[in-house]
Formats: C-alpha cells, sequence, structure tokens
C-alpha cells in the first residue's frame, strides 16, 4: 500500500512540473574591424593651449607597444614585439599619476597631473568621465640585454602578447624647462575568437555562426590578404554565414577581375541582399538571404549595404540597388516569411549611422544587428521578452544590438510552447581564459596595418590642425595642385578617395598614401575642352566626414579658376588641354589623346604626390614656410597669369579644275547659242593673329588675307585671268575686362573696347589705284 501511495505522489508530481523548456537557438557573431584613436590626444592639447604658463612646441605621433596593461615608454629602435613577449624582468623606479579615459592613458608631467585631470573632467563631463590612477613606472631588461622603460597600468587586463599602438608626444616649454605629456592609444578589436565561443557554435543544430564582413578593408586594401586567407580565417572560425559590407565589395570586384574569386562549398554562405550579379558564373556566389533551422527556430538572414555610385563597381558583375527602396526589401521578407516558412529574421546592416533611422521603424525585422558602438567595458546584456509577438503589427525589430570593440557576441532566440518567439537576448561572447582563435595571426595584421599607416615616420605634411587640419577637400585640392606642377600641365585630375583616418602631430608619407587611395599610374594627355568641362563638374565639394562623400565619384581639378576659365581664358569644347590625370580615365576614350610622359616625371599618383611633398619640405626655410606653401597648394587657387599665343585662326587653299567634254549628239548645234570653255578657280584663306590675355586686359593683332583667281581658257582663243577675291587686313583690338557676369545667360564680360583696321589688297585692278 505504501508502495502504491509512493508511485501516485511521484506521478501527481510529474503531471504537476512544468514541461522542460526549449533550448535557446544561438546565433554566435563576429566582425573583422579594428581601431586605435587619438583617445585624450587632442582634449589634452586643449588643456595645454588654455594654460598661460604652457606653450604647445610641438606634437609628435609615433608607434609603440602594449600587452594591455603595459605600455613601452622609451626603448632603442630595434626593440621588437618578439623582444617584449619574451621579457619577464622588470623592476620597479616610481609610481605616477595617469590619466585614464577615452580609449588611452595619459601621463602628464608630475606637477601637472591634478591640474589637467580637473581641466579634462571640465572639458570632457558632457560626454565621458576621466579618472586620476596610479600607475607603475617600470625598467625592463630583455633577454638580448635591451634596456627600456615602460608604463604599467594595473587596474586593465593583460593579453598574452605585445601589439602595436601609437604614442602621441606633446612637447611643452614653461619658461626655461620643457615637459612632455604622453597619451598612449588603446587599440581595440582584432583579437581573436573566444574557443569556446567557437566551439558552441560548432552544434549546427542549436547554433549558427554569422560573420559581419569578409574581411572587408583588411583583407583588401591593407593586407591585399586574397579570397584563400580570408576563408581559411572564417573557416577557423566555423563560420556558416558572411554578411558582406562595401568594402567586401570592392574586394569582390578585384578578385572577380584576376579571376581568384571561385564558388566553393567549403566557403560560408555570403549574404548582401540588395546586390544584382551580372556574371552567371559568380551568380550563386552571393544571396539575397539565407535561410537556417536552428534549435527548432527557422530563422533567416539578410544584409544591406549603401548605394553605391555607379563608378565605385564599374567593370564589376556587382550592381546595387538603394536599400531604402521599400517595395523591393518587402518583397524579401515576404519572400523570408511565406516562402521559407521563417519565424525569425535577423538583419545586418552596415548603413551609415545616419542612414539607420529608416530601418529602426521597418517592419517584418525581429532583429537588427547595427553599426558598431566601439565601447570596451559595458558588456552590454539585454533581454526582451515577447507577448503575442506574431499577433501584432510592429514598426521595427524587437531588439537592435549595436556590438561593442571586440566584435563579437551572441544573440538568443527562445521559443514559446506553441513555436512562437518568446524571447530574445544578446549578451557578449562566453569567456574563456584559453587563447582565443587566429590571436596570432591577427596580431601579424595589427602589425601589417601599423606600418601601413605610420611607416617609418617620415613627416611629409606639416600639423595644420590649428589652421583648419586636412579635410577631404583641401588635401586632394593640394594633390591635384602638386601633380600639375611636376607634370608642367595647364589642368590635373585626381580622384578622391574619402578616409577617416588621423593623427595628431605631423603626417607621415605611408598616412598620405593611405589617403590617396589605391596608387595609380598617371598619363598626360591632350583632353578637348567638353570632357575638361564634363570632369570639372565633379569637383570635389567641401564636406566635414567621409560620410559626406559617399555614394558618387568626386574628382579634384586644379587648373581652373572659380569662373571655370583655364589660364584666364574660357574653355573651348573644341580646343585641347595639356591634362595630367591617372592612366585609367584615358582608357577608352578615343577623343584623349596620351602624349609621351616628361623625362624624369613620375610614373604614378603617390610617387607624384609624396615627391612634391618631400620637395616643399625640403627647399622651405622655416616651418612657418613650409605651412604656408602646403595651404597655398591645398587652396588650389590658379593665380592669375599673362598669356601669349601665336593662333592661326584659319589656313585653307582650294582648287578646282573644270573641263568640258561636249557630246556627239550636239554637233550640229550652233556653237554661237550654247558655248562653254575649260576653267581653272584657285582661292587660299588665312588668318594669323598674335593675342595677348593679363587678368584685365586683351590685346588681339593680326592678318587676315583672302585672295584667289579663275583662269579661263576657251578653245582657240588666249586664256582669261581675273581675280575671284583680294582682300588683306590688318587689324588690332583692345579690351578691358571691367566686370565679369555669370548668371542665367552664361559668362558676359562688360567694359570699354577699342579696335583698328587696315584695309587693302594685294593688285591692282587695271589701272585703278590700290584700295587701301
Amino acid at each position: 500500500m505504501l508502495h502504491r501511495n509512493a508511485l501516485a505522489v511521484l506521478l501527481a508530481l510529474a503531471a504537476a512540473a512544468p514541461a522542460a523548456a526549449a533550448p535557446s537557438a544561438s546565433i554566435f557573431y563576429f566582425d573583422h574591424s579594428y581601431r586605435i584613436t587619438s583617445g585624450l590626444s587632442e582634449s589634452v592639447e586643449e588643456v595645454i593651449k588654455s594654460s598661460a604658463s604652457l606653450k604647445l612646441e610641438k606634437v609628435l605621433t609615433e608607434l609603440t607597444y602594449t600587452n594591455g596593461d603595459t605600455f613601452l615608454l622609451e626603448g632603442p629602435e630595434d626593440l621588437s614585439a618578439r623582444e617584449l613577449n619574451a621579457t619577464t624582468s622588470y623592476a620597479l623606479i616610481e609610481e605616477a599619476d595617469a590619466i585614464d579615459g577615452a580609449f588611452s592613458i595619459a601621463l602628464p608631467p608630475r606637477d601637472l597631473a591634478e591640474a589637467t585631470a580637473a581641466a579634462l573632467r571640465e572639458n570632457l563631463r558632457p560626454y565621458r568621465e576621466v579618472e586620476l590612477r596610479r600607475v607603475q613606472l617600470l625598467r625592463g631588461v630583455s633577454p638580448a640585454g635591451i634596456k627600456f622603460r615602460a608604463l604599467r597600468a594595473p587596474w586593465r587586463a593583460a593579453k598574452p602578447l605585445w601589439e602595436p599602438t601609437l604614442r602621441s608626444r606633446q612637447l611643452v616649454s614653461a619658461g626655461e624647462r620643457l615637459d612632455e605629456f604622453s597619451v598612449f592609444s588603446i587599440p581595440t578589436g582584432l583579437d581573436g575568437i573566444s574557443r569556446r565561443m567557437v566551439e558552441e557554435g560548432a552544434d549546427k543544430r542549436t547554433a549558427v555562426m554569422l560573420s559581419l564582413g569578409a574581411g572587408g578593408t583588411l583583407a583588401g586594401a591593407l593586407m591585399k590578404a586574397g579570397p584563400a586567407r580570408t576563408l581559411a580565417y572564417m573557416r577557423a572560425a566555423g563560420a556558416d554565414i558572411a554578411a558582406l559590407d562595401p568594402e567586401d565589395l570592392a574586394n569582390f570586384r578585384a578578385w572577380a577581375r584576376s579571376g581568384a574569386l571561385k564558388v566553393s562549398t567549403a566557403a560560408p554562405e555570403f549574404i548582401c541582399t540588395n546586390l544584382r550579379i551580372t556574371d552567371p558564373e559568380l551568380a550563386g556566389l552571393v544571396q539575397p538571404y539565407a535561410v537556417r533551422e536552428i534549435a527548432g527556430i527557422r530563422t533567416g538572414f539578410i544584409s544591406l549595404v549603401r548605394a553605391h555610385s555607379p563608378s565605385e563597381l564599374a567593370g564589376s558583375p556587382f550592381e546595387v540597388w538603394d536599400p531604402r527602396d521599400e517595395k523591393a526589401l518587402y518583397r524579401v521578407i515576404d519572400q523570408l516569411r511565406a516562402g521559407e516558412k521563417v519565424k525569425a529574421v535577423v538583419a545586418v546592416s552596415f548603413l551609415k549611422s545616419g542612414e539607420l533611422g529608416w530601418l529602426l521603424n521597418f517592419s517584418g525585422i525581429d532583429v537588427l544587428i547595427g553599426p558598431k558602438a566601439w565601447d570596451t567595458e559595458s558588456g552590454r546584456s539585454t533581454r526582451v521578452v515577447l507577448r503575442g509577438w506574431e499577433k501584432e503589427t510592429h514598426t521595427g525589430p524587437a531588439l537592435t544590438v549595436f556590438p561593442d570593440a571586440g566584435g563579437a557576441g551572441v544573440i538568443r532566440l527562445e521559443r514559446g510552447p506553441r513555436g512562437s518567439l518568446a524571447a530574445l537576448e544578446s549578451g557578449p561572447p562566453p569567456e574563456d581564459g584559453r587563447e582565443p582563435v587566429f590571436y596570432r595571426e591577427q596580431l601579424y595584421m595589427k602589425e601589417r596595418i601599423a606600418r601601413y599607416f605610420m611607416g617609418s615616420g617620415d613627416s611629409v605634411l606639416p600639423d595644420l590642425r590649428a589652421r583648419g587640419g586636412y579635410t577631404i577637400h583641401a588635401f586632394f585640392n593640394m594633390a591635384a595642385a602638386l601633380l600639375r606642377k611636376e607634370y608642367g600641365a595647364e589642368a590635373a585630375i585626381v580622384k578622391v578617395k574619402p578616409f577617416s583616418s588621423r593623427v595628431p602631430g605631423e603626417i607621415p608619407s605611408s598616412m598620405v598614401s593611405t589617403w590617396l587611395g589605391p596608387d595609380e599610374p598617371l598619363a598626360l594627355a591632350l583632353v578637348p575642352g567638353f570632357h575638361l568641362r564634363e570632369l570639372a563638374r565633379r569637383a570635389v565639394p567641401e564636406g566635414s566626414d567621409a560620410e559626406a562623400y559617399l555614394g558618387a565619384e568626386y574628382l579634384a581639378v586644379s587648373g581652373l579658376d572659380k569662373s571655370g576659365r583655364l589660364g584666364g581664358l574660357p574653355i573651348v569644347p573644341s580646343e585641347t588641354y595639356l591634362t595630367a590625370l591617372p592612366a585609367g580615365m584615358a582608357e577608352g576614350k578615343p577623343f584623349i589623346k596620351v602624349l609621351k610622359r616628361p623625362e624624369g616625371a613620375p610614373e604614378t599618383l603617390h610617387a607624384a604626390v609624396l615627391g612634391a611633398l618631400q620637395e616643399l619640405k625640403a627647399t622651405t626655410a622655416s616651418r612657418l614656410a613650409w605651412e604656408e606653401a602646403i595651404l597655398e597648394a591645398a587652396r588650389n587657387v590658379t593665380a592669375p597669369r599673362s598669356v601669349w599665343r601665336l593662333n592661326l585662326r584659319n589656313l585653307s587653299a582650294q582648287m578646282v579644275d573644270t573641263g568640258v567634254r561636249a557630246p556627239g549628239g550636239y554637233g550640229q548645234v550652233n556653237e554661237s547659242r550654247i558655248s562653254a570653255a575649260d576653267q581653272t578657280q584657285m582661292q587660299g584663306s588665312a588668318r594669323l593673329f598674335s593675342e595677348f590675355y593679363s587678368e584685365s586686359f586683351r590685346l588681339d593683332v593680326g592678318v587676315s588675307a583672302d585672295y584667289g583667281k579663275t583662269v579661263l581658257r576657251p578653245k582657240g582663243q588666249p586664256r582669261l585671268t581675273t581675280e575671284s577675291a583680294d582682300q588683306l587686313v590688318y587689324s588690332g583690338e583692345l579690351v578691358y575686362r571691367w566686370r565679369k557676369f555669370d548668371g542665367r545667360l552664361g559668362k558676359l564680360v562688360a567694359g570699354p573696347y577699342a579696335s583698328a583696321a587696315y584695309d587693302t589688297e594685294f593688285a591692282r585692278a587695271g589701272n585703278l589705284p590700290l584700295r587701301k
């Protein structure tokens, strides 16, 4: 009896117990971005400049190393990351006060730490906090006996290995004393992928691994890794789906041209929703969406990139339609919901922050992964409980995720008893004390990136932040002006490649090369006026940041003044002008005549601009003169100049010989009624003028000549010669440009003018006097 009662109790308890919770679906994601910011550097400069007792003498930015909690403060040039990794011998020199905040650590002079921290708190209070903390100044000795000094921040976590970062040095004077503020940047991103995340993501029944991008700029312009190395990295991470960003499309275009891009079953599934592929062989490479069954939740993935200008993808098999085309996007969502029967839609957006607002109000998307937030310590975790989510109409996603500086995380989808979405949750990746996957390979990438931007540190541009800095508009106008002078051309054209990288202090040659974009061969060509006008209409406008220039192709044009004149003269559509430009811009245009490059002229854009900058720095007598020379080039103002030319406006000659042969049928006709004679007509014309143009005057002096003869040869009679044209005119005209107008009627000039002419002839007509 007792046994029966116990069994009944157990059965009752089992019936009353809730059903086991369904396993959640996990979407692990990671990206490929990396950033080193100047952090507190500019804020420290503002504090220095606002001080009455300090004078900022110079700002230098240089490469150094960090392992997360320790920063190289001073050491010889041959001290490498490998040597630092092997160093275990450190001795404490002293402790000091440092300022922690904004992705950086600032080390001010000892007696200025409190005042600097207080000033920074006051300046940054509306946006962020800074904290005064104690750091250790250490003396280290490497296994090779190399001595160095380092700064250790005990509150920061150490990484297994040292990696490159930037150090900004503000050299100041206080009376006769020289001091230095040092600001160390904290690099973020490219720290490998958590091994535990990779292991959990390997269970494809309950998880999927999503790559935000496929290498982007790092795999393309910076590393030139190629598709094989990029795909190897994603395979090591176990990536199932890769959402392509705009830089990936540029990489795919280059790889498709070289034949390196092949469809592989081992690669992750590439998606880009607003992309069309015109090449049949590559049509299967990128899909508009991907679908996965994860823990019983059928999930669809889409990816959106900004609309490209036609030139950005010119020559590639790719076309991008505007992601704001709601009808086209709803067709994709409807296909996922109705055709693929998905319960959840995850959208990855590579749109810029200013373009994201409309997507936050777009229905049909459950989870939106937006732009990277770059915060390092928030450990964002969000949970949204859904009640009747599938029964209601929504005007936006239930969960929006902004990846942090690490670029990796997890999104969990939970379903209710009937299979509908019950909850969504986002959080950081699972913790793991082991060395991350691909950590050492990405460390090598960081070394390459640092060298790519900073090079050997040879500066070719002065620090002009106090005078406006280097905007995209100013920099490329400067490049065009320098190119025109290097080639001795009338005009110069440079393609504008928007950039966002900057460093405090003088600009090294490597960074100038990155600003210029991919190097291109140059050409010197005769460009017709009508085409030069078309190019000038795409002149780069003023803008504050790189986003202002996206979606269109702009050019920097040098040689034209504000009124669109070249050398003080209006551009004539039928005339040709000596122009320096990228060789690719002349290809496929038969109306552009490419000439031989001047002897000694640089062959590529980088060589031309860097060579001109190095020459400017070497030939200017002082730093102020160097700055003025760079500013003058950046203004890209073509100074008015006097022009003299000998213009052969017209030269023509004509000779017509007419012979008459009477048919036999006219043999009996009276010759007095029908007559004809052979004749020869010769005529020539010429217009030769000397033209002088200055800013306000124009003087034309020249000669116009027309002369012609007609010789009749009647049968059986002497020849008869007559003049058909005989005129010789010497003329001159002086014009003063008093006012210039550019309105609806076009360009107009107002002012007084005077003209004179002398009209005569080559030969007298019979016994008449010579016409004068």
